[in-house]
């Protein structure tokens, strides 16, 4: 009886020790939480999209499939819908968005009438695929591309070697909504828009032949968001190298010819 009630009254002290984290604990947790606030501020050149960024408003209301592109399976996505034997060009409207930093924020009217178009392209078979865009979360892949938003690239996808057609039309912030994309359906009018080509075309470009896309794409984004002040840094600092070196050569360098002797008998007299 005795030895129970002892057991008793040391619960609460047990249940307290057990609570109790020891200075180590509290220093890694600390460390963690100040690791994960800085890890915060890094950017990321390929972030994942959340289902927010689609709208899957769309898919609740049986629209059309939205399929959202990144770094590392924009092409295979393009791509898959195109059958080795047909001859006709799988069709593509590929959404330019962004959010505060690359669209300052004005976005969300376009999101919400592509998302909205999406609802009314699925009974239409002659609809053209859906694709979604955000280059705040893959701004890599629209450095590659050239893309900024708010702008639509149709895209003609057709089977290897047949080269693709893509033509890209600026949207308004203002004004576009869910008619501005059913009568370009309708009208066909996108087709008054010329293709697009040059360096930076995702398919066709000798960017992308060469491989050299990506990494120009990558480049451009350390430029954009690196400060200027640390290439500065960067800058003064190998200067001050280069002319330190200048100035004090290694100890054992030769540091000029020693001047010649005088003659033999050509001293004072």
């Amino acid at each position: 009886m005795r030895f129970s009630l002892l057991a008793i009254a040391a619960l609460p002290l047990l249940a307290t020790a057990t609570e109790y984290e020891s200075p180590l604990d509290q220093a890694k947790a600390q460390a963690q939480y100040y690791f994960n606030k800085f890890a915060s501020f890094i950017p990321n050149p390929s972030r994942a999209h959340t289902v927010n960024d689609a709208h899957a408003a769309a898919a609740k209301v049986g629209g059309k499939a939205l399929s959202i592109l990144t770094l590392s399976d924009w092409r295979q996505t393009i791509l898959s819908s195109v059958k080795p034997t047909s001859t006709t060009p799988e069709e593509w409207w590929i959404l330019i968005t962004g959010g505060n930093r690359t669209c300052f924020g004005h976005c969300g009217k376009v999101e919400t009438a592509f998302n909205e178009s999406a609802a009314l392209f699925a009974i239409n078979p002659t609809a053209p695929h859906l694709a979604y865009l955000n280059c705040e979360n893959q701004p890599v892949l629209c450095n590659s591309w050239g893309a900024g938003p708010p702008s639509l690239w149709i895209v003609h996808a057709a089977a290897p070697p047949a080269p693709v057609d893509i033509r890209s039309i600026y949207l308004n912030t203002t004004t576009t909504n869910i008619k501005t994309f059913t009568d370009l359906h309708a009208s066909k009018s996108w087709k008054d828009t010329p293709l697009r080509d040059g360096w930076f075309h995702p398919f066709n470009g000798p960017l992308a032949e060469y491989g050299l896309a990506v990494p120009l794409g990558y480049v451009l984004w350390v430029f954009a968001t690196v400060p200027s002040w640390v290439f500065m840094i960067g800058i003064s600092f190998i200067s001050r190298n280069i002319m330190g070196k200048r100035a004090f050569p290694p100890q054992g360098a030769p540091q000029g010819r020693a001047p010649a002797a005088a003659p033999a008998g050509t001293g004072a007299r």
